[in-house]
């Protein structure tokens, strides 16, 4: 392994997604002497276009980065790349990560503020505070009956680190908590676990069903005509994963007649600009019941010190001749 000096560290970031110099902090406390003598050098971008690398960054060595960076084939010396995420399939759809640079990530590294937020949403879809704040601008004195989570079934589409976390929270709401995994095991919070294939049984069960999924061949579009059909008219459907994962235009008919009481979106369908987005002029900004979040989740104060820390604690490796951490087994998108 290559010790280069200086080592050249670019932190790229696209707006909306947190300050390059919280990463940037966290490799000075780490290395305050060799950054203060240049032995580490660290380049910040954050800019709306993904391939704003300038020339005199193709010398980079380290990349950590919120978003796919169209250069990377160009960095000769590049040795490694992390992405500030737990999801990894937007880089194998890239598919140009040069066969010999691993990619680094830290699953579950959302789980927990995502576990949170969803807590968020369902109680805010029992308890319809939405409607409430929307009557106080209004200065409306409405009564508005509102629902337990107490007793009701919590669906979890994907028993993996978010919806684990999401499970050991639930049940501090007395819920019933079903899900599906690759296989039938003991997972702690969780009352029945279904195989993946058993998906339909979970949907039918579920007062509340949450998808926590990564996006793959046999989920895109698993929340469809047919599947929404499936479950109770009283339920509500939760995504936090990705948009890809609805049909966007049968959820609307699904809320309009409605199949379901109601639904909360926090991914959308437009991947651009990243991680996702709702034009102004999309239709489904008017569907009945339906709670619209920005893709914020995962977004927290503490999301930069979750994944900066393995960043910075694979730096500290690599200037120290160890294996890397948190390299991405069996990735899928780099060139041959």
């Amino acid at each position: 392994m290559k010790i280069f000096k200086p080592l050249n560290i670019l932190v790229v970031l696209q707006p909306g997604l947190g300050s390059p110099e919280e990463y940037s902090a966290l490799i000075k406390e780490r290395f305050p002497e060799k950054v203060g003598n240049g032995e580490v050098r660290i380049r910040l971008l954050q800019d709306g276009s993904i391939d704003a690398v300038p020339d005199d960054y193709l010398d980079t060595h380290i990349i950590g980065t919120g978003v796919i960076v169209e250069r990377i084939p160009e960095m000769k010396d590049l040795q490694w790349v992390m992405t500030f995420s737990s999801g990894f399939d937007h880089w194998e759809k890239w598919g140009k990560l040069p066969a010999h640079i691993p990619l680094l990530n830290l699953p579950g590294g959302s789980a927990i503020p995502i576990a949170e937020f969803v807590i968020g949403l369902m109680l805010n879809l029992g308890k319809k505070y939405n409607l409430m704040w929307d009557n106080q601008k209004e200065r409306k004195f409405v009564r508005i009956r509102g629902e337990e989570l107490y007793g009701k079934t919590l669906g979890i589409v994907g028993l993996g680190g978010i919806g684990r976390q999401l499970a050991k929270r639930a049940k501090a709401f007395d819920m019933l908590v079903i899900g599906t995994d690759i296989q039938k095991m003991e997972i702690p919070f969780v009352d029945e676990v279904y195989l993946n294939d058993q998906v339909d049984d979970v949907i039918a069960r579920s007062d509340f069903l949450v998808l926590a999924c990564p996006e793959t061949p046999e989920t895109l579009g698993m929340m469809n005509e047919r599947t929404f059909k499936l479950m109770k008219k009283t339920a509500y459907l939760i995504n936090c994963a990705r948009g890809s994962l609805i049909v966007k235009e049968d959820l609307m008919k699904a809320l309009s007649e409605g199949w379901i009481a109601g639904a909360a979106n926090d991914t959308q369908w437009v991947k651009k600009p990243l991680p996702s987005y709702l034009p102004s002029d999309d239709e489904i900004w008017e569907a009945k019941g339906l709670l619209i979040t920005p893709h914020v989740s995962s977004w927290t104060d503490l999301y930069a010190h979750r994944f900066g820390g393995v960043f910075v604690e694979n730096i500290d490796r690599y200037l120290n001749g160890l294996p890397l951490t948190h390299v991405i087994p069996g990735f899928k998108g780099n060139l041959i």
